[in-house]
């Protein structure tokens, strides 16, 4: 899975060892490997507003990260299954999130809390 950050130039993608690759775009040089989560990274969804990255993982949880700085944040959780693909609606400031659990959950962008 892939995301990438036009506002930076940079691409971010998501592997099965449960990393997070960070990508230049202008030189194709990986600038960053972001760890934390405990199964492999199956989606990513980037608020360029935000400045945040989300990866969605087959561990459960949602890690959000600053694109910054490449730090975790926080860890989202609400799924009991695999979370499957990630989507944010910018306007309304919210991530949502699709899983093997056949629920869709969403999380306010600025707090991290479930709405």
């Amino acid at each position: 899975c892939l995301a990438i950050s036009e506002q930076r130039g940079l691409l971010f993608s998501g592997s099965r060892d449960g990393t997070v690759g960070q990508w230049d775009v202008h030189t194709g040089r990986r600038t960053a490997t972001l760890t934390g989560h405990a199964g492999d990274v199956a989606c990513l969804a980037i608020s360029e507003q935000r400045g945040l990255l989300f990866s969605g993982s087959s561990d459960g949880t949602v890690g959000q990260w600053d694109v910054r700085t490449g730090q975790r944040t926080a860890t989202l959780k609400g799924h009991e299954g695999e979370i499957l693909s990630l989507a944010i609606s910018e306007q309304r400031g919210l991530l949502f999130g699709g899983s093997w659990d056949r629920i869709i959950e969403q999380w306010d962008v600025q707090t991290g809390q479930r709405t």
